[in-house]
């Protein structure tokens, strides 16, 4: 590297600053930026040079103004976003009057120079988005003049330095996405200004530090996927500016505080994937400004609290994975705004009320897994903006209202274990958006609606375990997404349609234990990508053509439980898993 002496004579050429004479501070700033410059662009570009005039380099700024005055020195660098792939040089120190400095979402590595803590003007420090390794200096506890400390998604190692507490002009404080370890410095409760503390996706321990009740001013807390233990303190309830309150993927237990519900602002509250007990607090309710709620993956108890059919402003709701009983509240229809609803995975019980398909803007309603009763409400089929519909797995009766082929948008369809009856109607061809269909383990009777093959985008079906009759349609060839195909456990008629052969991407077909009549179609050789065949359970007969030895990705195929005659193809003996008769199994 060129020495101080003849970077600054190259800086002095009248090139890169003018009038140097004039300007002998921005000459020393130029040679300081000249000398850091390989170390931290690594193999990106950067055009600092002392050919080009300094006003024109890069991400280089002065006074907070441009043009500059004769005077200015160099008080920002935003090199943000370049491409970055060196390390941050301790000669940064040397730009005594920097204000601002920003290096985010590059590719630099190496550790943050203690160095740092030099720049006695520095105000903001935006290091996020890089490879950094190594602690946080507890230097960086000496810019008392900064207001932004954002050194999130890199890989940052040991404790917080507590000395990060005496920086009391701090406003945002991100730590989010390292792999710190131990507490929360109890000296956080000094950054009165704090407005943004952030310290999620560490490894922090302990509880939450009484002290942070101080942060008066705080808008966003966010202390998730930790391995934070205690109760969730009752004093948020006294953050009266707070926002957005993520706590989830912690260790936390007790109960909801009550006084949660005293936070008008709230906008997002996320408490899941901890071990609270209890029940749903009643006052949450009141929060009108609530958008997002979500309290999934813990051992709530109770019932849900009509209450929260008064918060008027949500749009995500998830209690999925707890233990919640009851019926569902009829007025969560009220929730006008609401988009996401996920009750499932719980013990809830009693009808599904109609109401619920007043939620005009609703997109995903998932009630899987509870011991729900009653029938399909058909108001459903007005609930026109939802892409997914998750039913599965309750006690469900009835018929499937011919009111759900009113929905467009549909994606997702699953009704898999309940206790459905009657047909499928043939208005479930009109969703044409439909990706999933799931209607296994019901008491379905009649045929297969020949509408289906109307569906472009399927690429799974299952109407396993239930009691379809008649045959296969062949409409069903058409639909070249298809990867999943189960019919198996049914009561299906007739031979196997040749014409499934033209499902190419099909890897997954099974329509055994039916009433199938006939040959295997040599067709079938054409499922390049079928992975599972099984036929086994019905009354196929002749010869398993040749042709089905060519199959190159199949690893399971059963045939067993039929009246097919002759040998195997030679090809098909060295599968992963065969059968062929009761008594054969090879593989």
């Amino acid at each position: 590297m060129p020495s101080t002496a003849l970077l600054k004579r190259q800086c002095a050429n009248g090139t890169a600053v003018p009038d140097p004479q004039q300007n002998p501070g921005l000459v020393h700033d130029c040679a300081v930026l000249l000398a850091l410059r390989e170390t931290l662009a690594g193999t990106a570009p950067l055009n600092w040079s002392s050919d080009r005039s300094i006003f024109a380099w890069w991400g280089v700024r002065f006074g907070g103004f441009w043009p500059a005055a004769p005077t200015d020195r160099v008080t920002r660098l935003n090199l943000s976003d370049l491409r970055l792939t060196g390390t941050i040089p301790a000669q940064v120190s040397e730009l005594t009057e920097l204000r601002v400095l920003y290096l985010s979402t590059n590719q630099l590595k190496g550790g943050i120079p203690p160095e740092l803590g030099e720049l006695a003007n520095l105000a903001e420090l935006i290091l996020a988005e890089n490879r950094l390794i190594g602690p946080v200096p507890p230097e960086l506890g000496l810019l008392t003049n900064l207001e932004i400390l954002d050194l999130r998604h890199n890989q940052l190692v040991d404790a917080i330095p507590r000395e990060l507490g005496e920086l009391t002009r701090l406003y945002w404080l991100s730590l989010w996405g390292n792999q710190l370890r131990g507490r929360i410095p109890a000296q956080f409760g000094a950054l009165t200004e704090l407005q943004w503390l952030s310290l999620g996706n560490n490894r922090l321990t302990g509880a939450i530090p009484s002290t942070l009740e101080s942060l008066t001013r705080l808008e966003g807390l966010f202390l998730d996927d930790n391995q934070l233990t205690g109760e969730i303190p009752s004093w948020l309830g006294t953050l009266d500016n707070l926002t957005q309150l993520e706590l989830q993927g912690n260790k936390l237990t007790g109960g909801i505080p009550l006084e949660l519900g005293e936070l008008s602002s709230l906008a997002r509250v996320s408490l899941a994937d901890n071990q609270l007990t209890g029940g749903i607090p009643p006052a949450l309710g009141a929060l009108s400004n609530l958008t997002d709620l979500n309290l999934e993956g813990n051992q709530l108890t109770g019932s849900i609290p009509p209450e929260l059919g008064a918060l008027s402003s949500l749009e995500w709701m998830s209690l999925e994975n707890n233990q919640l009983k009851g019926e569902i509240p009829p007025n969560l229809g009220m929730l006008a705004d609401l988009t996401v609803l996920d009750l499932s995975g719980n013990q809830l019980t009693g009808a599904i009320s109609s109401q619920l398909g007043e939620l005009a803007s609703l997109e995903f309603l998932d009630l899987q897994g509870n011991q729900l009763t009653g029938s399909l409400p058909p108001e459903f089929g007005a609930l026109t903006e939802l892409e997914d519909l998750y039913m599965n797995d309750n006690r469900l009766s009835g018929e499937i209202p011919s009111q759900l082929g009113q929905l467009a948008n549909l994606e997702h369809l699953d009704l898999e274990g309940n206790q459905l009856t009657g047909s499928i109607p043939s208005e479930v061809g009109r969703l044409t958006k439909l990706a999933m269909l799931d209607l296994e383990g019901n008491r379905l009777t009649g045929g297969i609606p020949p509408e289906l093959g109307a569906l472009p985008n399927l690429f799974w079906i299952s109407l396993a375990n239930n009691q379809f009759a008649d045959s296969i349609p062949s409409s069903l060839s058409v639909l070249t997404k298809l990867q999943v195909l189960d019919l198996s456990n049914n009561q299906l008629t007739g031979p196997i349609p040749p014409q499934l052969g033209e499902l190419a991407q099909l890897e997954h077909l099974d329509l055994a234990r039916n009433q199938l009549t006939g040959g295997l179609p040599s067709e079938l050789a054409a499922l390049t990508k079928l992975k599972y065949l099984y036929l086994e359970g019905n009354q196929l007969t002749g010869a398993v053509p040749p042709e089905l030895g060519t199959l190159p990705s199949l690893k399971t195929l059963d045939l067993t439980g039929n009246r097919l005659t002759g040998t195997l193809p030679s090809r098909l003996d060295r599968r992963l898993w065969l059968k062929h008769d009761p008594n054969r199994r090879i593989g």
